[in-house]
Formats: C-alpha cells, structure tokens, sequence
C-alpha cells in the first residue's frame, strides 16, 4: 500500500451513478417516477413472472412499468445479475452498456415494480444507460466532465490506464481458510 494506492470502488459507484441521474433530473431532462420505457424503448411491453412450475413458467403484464425511481432504489423487479450468456459481463467486459441493457430489457421482472426492495446490479446498468441517451455521451465520459472532474477525483476512472494499473491496491478472496490474491482485471 502506498500514498497513492488506487482502490476498486465497486458498489460505490451506484451513488455516483444515482448522482448523475439527479443531475439530469435538476436539469429537467428526466422525472424519477418517469418510466423507464420513455427513455430505453426497448423496456415497453415487459413481462412479470406470476407463476413458475417444475418444467413451465407464466408471464403476466406486471401492474405499472418500472420507473426511474424503482431503479434508483433496487425496487424494480429486474433480476439483480445478467442472463447467463451475459455472466461474465463484470469481469470482461465485452459487451456495451446499451447491448446489456438491451438484453436485461428482455427478461421477465422477478416482482412487481416497487413491490419490494432486492440489490440490483442490473438496474444500476439501465441508469448508466439512461445518463448515455439523454446526456448523448457515454457514461464514462458524462461521470469524468460532470462529476469526476469537477470534484478534481484525479484518480477516479472506470479503466485505469496502464501506469494506473500499476498502483491500484490488491483485494484478496477467501478460499478455505485462505486469503488467495485477487488481482483486478487489466482491461
């Protein structure tokens, strides 16, 4: 560890993310109880899950669509992790935000929408998603100019660069009684 140690912020980007959704709804370009559909078209006729059997599953038009707010607040009913042929989106990073989101759209919601509170990495994507159509920019890039930069987080990045990479400090796992070395990803 040293002065200058780069840490993996991880799930503390979802209040960065909530943050940037807030700054477009100050700037009017979106209402948290929006629905999610007016701004992802690719969300509108989305299904619920009503019943599932040993070898059947029923869908059902769920009450209302989920909204911005429901995403905000892990009440959206999205299952929280990708479809399996997504499920090493988080590690290698090969897929767009809009091609995930699309394919997140596309499943059927596990609960109605503000019915209930699950931990949704999912639904945090479709935000970034959200912040890329009405900012026009990646979201990357709208955190770095609108949030990132003017807070002077120098460090702060989602891909460090190389020299960077360098310097961001080891995590480790569990395995048995062990702590093994988890290197992050060099992307």
């Amino acid at each position: 560890m040293t002065k200058d140690s780069i840490f993996r912020i991880a799930s503390m980007t979802k209040p960065i993310t909530a943050l940037g959704i807030m700054i477009l709804a100050d700037e009017g370009k979106l209402a948290v109880e929006d629905p999610v559909e007016k701004y992802l078209p690719e969300f509108r006729g989305q299904m619920l899950v009503a019943e599932k059997g040993k070898d059947t599953v029923t869908l059902k038009k769920p009450s209302r669509p989920i909204t911005v707010r429901d995403l905000l607040t892990h009440t959206s009913g999205l299952p929280g992790s990708p479809p399996p042929g997504l499920a090493d989106l988080y590690t290698k990073r090969n897929h767009t935000l809009a091609e995930a989101v699309l394919a997140f759209s596309q499943r059927p919601l596990e609960f109605e929408p503000g019915s209930r509170w699950s931990y949704c990495n999912t639904g945090i994507d479709t935000l970034g998603r959200i912040i890329e159509v009405l900012a026009n920019q990646s979201y990357e890039d709208f955190l770095q100019q609108r949030i990132f930069g003017p807070l002077g987080m120098t460090d702060t990045r989602f891909f460090p660069t190389r020299k960077e990479y360098e310097r961001v400090a080891m995590t480790y796992d569990k395995k048995g009684d062990q702590l093994v070395p988890n290197p992050p990803c060099n992307h």
